[in-house]
């Protein structure tokens, strides 16, 4: 399983040092349904501001994620739900 990133920037304002960043993920395990992050605008003129953006990309994605799981749990529970009362509605 191989997990891919690639990041577009466009500058907004070189002198300001501002920027919009653009972050696709893809995983090979399911290479239809990348997942792009944006961020609008961003200052990246220091370190701690470079690294700000990254913590924002990668907070972006752990709440991708953890919606994801709890979509997941909850169409699952109602499938076994659903399975099992119409089963029953059979006997």
């Amino acid at each position: 399983m191989a997990i891919t990133w690639s990041v577009k920037m466009t500058v907004l304002d070189v002198t300001g040092k501002e920027v919009s960043v653009m972050a696709t993920r893809t995983d090979s395990a399911d290479p239809t349904n990348p997942r792009t992050y944006n961020i609008i605008s961003a200052l990246i003129a220091t370190a701690a501001q470079k690294t700000g953006v990254l913590n924002g990309i990668w907070a972006m994605h752990q709440t991708s994620l953890a919606r994801d799981a709890a979509i997941a749990a909850f169409v699952g529970t109602l499938e076994a739900e659903a399975k099992t009362n119409l089963e029953a509605r059979e006997r």
